[in-house]
């Protein structure tokens, strides 16, 4: 089922491991992501505000076909300890095991298992997310934004670009990230809101 092309966002595989290989040949419906030009952010509330941040390396594989679109399926990897909100003592406590536990979890993961069309261009991607030690299924509503030509053609001949836009929240005790101490303090939320937003490349 996974028949996706490996590519370098959804890139730089190098870096997390390989992603599995998931088809001896290449598909018309395989996206490499534009890593240039793709997001992974987060915001979470601080007593009355909301810190935001992003995973800085990311990758995995896309199969996308826009006359199958249920048909798509998504394999994620990021990078747990790429976490950045701007302030490094923040973020060397987010990589230990109060939160999200780099050494033992280097890895935050997303697969797939099913696609279902929704209103307009928004599909709800069913699948496992697992962060350290815990994997639960979640549902991911990504919105397909368009598939054009890409501009440079000097640069970039005969290559398509799709976009997708997805936001979702999760709740970081589900996955043992934090303490619910923290909340009923009064200091933290329960609630991660993550947006993603992907350029990717079809040549």
């Amino acid at each position: 089922m996974r028949s996706i092309l490996s590519i370098g966002f959804l890139f730089m595989v190098g870096i997390l491991g390989a992603c599995p290989s998931l088809a001896a040949e290449p598909r018309s419906g395989a996206w490499e992501i534009d890593g240039e030009h793709s997001t992974v952010g987060f915001r979470i509330r601080h007593i009355v505000g909301h810190v935001p941040g992003v995973f800085a390396r990311f990758s995995g594989e896309v199969d996308y076909d826009p006359a199958a679109p249920t048909r798509a399926q998504f394999y994620i990897l990021v990078d747990s300890a790429s976490v950045h909100t701007g302030v490094p003592a923040r973020d060397e406590h987010l990589r230990s095991p109060d939160f999200l536990g780099v050494e033992k979890a280097p890895r935050i993961i997303f697969a797939s298992k099913s696609v279902t069309r929704g209103e307009g261009n928004i599909l709800h991607v069913t699948g496992d997310l697992t962060i350290k030690d815990v994997t639960a299924e979640i549902q991911v509503p990504v919105r397909i934004l368009g598939i054009a030509e890409h501009p440079f053609k000097d640069k970039m001949p005969d290559t398509k670009v799709l976009g997708l836009h997805a936001e979702f929240s999760i709740n970081r005790l589900d996955f043992h990230v934090g303490e619910a101490k923290w909340t009923q303090m009064g200091i933290m939320g329960e609630t991660i809101d993550l947006t993603i937003d992907m350029e990717l490349l079809q040549r």
